[in-house]
């Protein structure tokens, strides 16, 4: 039987928003805290609420789970500019971001994962984490630039350990004194770039 919910009468076509991100997770979130997930489960839908690209996506990762709360999840009809998604405080496994030939941004208030996945292929990938929420002294970030950029801006008083390589590329990590927290970013730069700034970079 063909979903009755998706499609341009329910906003299937707008873009996802982070608010929109943020809204899945914290459904899924709640499904496995309940035992209506298990971890592999969580995992899966975790990364297809993280990759979605447009509303449509994100309906059939969701639409089952429904009985976790009074109402079924719905996402607003009209995409909201500059929305971040709401933190929490609580850890997540990894986030993933897809800049392939377009551009995708992570920014404002969210809760930092134990790793974040950046793949910029043709596009660019850019991650703020001067507001964000910390839940863990360490975020491990894989970030692979091919024809496209990986930009990654830090707050004061993070180190920053440096694991790239580039073929045919560059990367340009800026080394600080240890801290409280740290970020070790790893991955490759192949005809493209990876750029780490702290906080008063242009």
């Amino acid at each position: 039987m063909e979903p009755s919910d998706v499609g341009p009468k329910y906003g299937g076509h707008l873009p996802v928003t982070e608010a929109d991100r943020a809204d899945a997770m914290a459904l899924l979130e709640a499904a496995r805290t309940h035992g209506y997930l298990s971890a592999d489960e969580y995992e899966n839908r975790s990364v297809a609420v993280r990759s979605a690209a447009n509303r449509d996506d994100l309906r059939p990762v969701t639409r089952d789970l429904a009985n976790v709360t009074h109402n079924p999840v719905t996402y607003s009809q009209v995409p909201t500019a500059n929305a971040v998604a709401r933190p929490s405080g609580n850890a997540q496994d990894s986030i993933v971001k897809v800049g392939f030939f377009s551009g995708a941004t992570l920014a404002g208030r969210w809760d930092t994962p134990s790793q974040l996945h950046c793949y910029a292929a043709f596009g660019g990938v850019d991650i703020d984490v001067t507001d964000a929420v910390w839940t863990s002294d360490e975020i491990v970030i894989d970030a692979y630039a091919v024809f496209g950029g990986v930009n990654v801006k830090v707050p004061a008083g993070v180190e920053v350990i440096d694991h790239t390589f580039a073929i045919f590329g560059g990367t340009s990590v800026k080394r600080t004194t240890p801290g409280s927290k740290r970020i070790i970013i790893k991955g490759l730069a192949m005809f493209g770039g990876i750029d780490v700034k702290g906080p008063h970079a242009g």
